[in-house]
């Protein structure tokens, strides 16, 4: 065989392999976005908790949550804080501050395994000081 003969070949294989290679590329990029999300919920629930327990009313660590998340979709951000009221948060009763967050999957295929919104949810517990 000639090398010209195998050019054709090797476009077929291609062609076959291709759609593998694209699916995993945004399956990546997906679980990226997945991870960027999860890790700012979770860092924005434990500073929102150190800022209840130390005093802070719940609109300042609800802005302070908000102002960490905002790179995210602020519509889809939901925030508890536990005890609601600030005068049941005495000196070491624990106050838990509950973030939830729908990440909107981009990638078409990948939405067929995940759910499409895709729950994260984070909880920080801490004792009032």
């Amino acid at each position: 065989m000639k090398l010209r003969d195998k050019k054709g070949q090797s476009m077929v294989e291609f062609a076959l392999i291709l759609p593998l290679l694209v699916l995993l590329l945004m399956a990546i990029l997906e679980f990226g976005n997945i991870f960027h999300s999860y890790l700012l919920i979770t860092y924005s629930s434990r500073e929102g908790a150190r800022m209840g327990v130390v005093g802070h009313t719940d609109q300042q660590v609800t802005t302070r949550i908000q102002d960490i998340c905002s790179t995210l979709d602020g519509s889809q951000i939901s925030i508890v804080i536990d005890p609601a009221d600030p005068q049941y948060r005495t000196r070491g009763t624990p106050l838990t501050v509950k973030v939830d967050y729908n990440v909107t999957l981009f990638t078409p295929l990948v939405n067929t395994f995940l759910p499409d919104p895709f729950l994260i949810k984070a909880r920080s517990v801490m004792r009032v000081e």
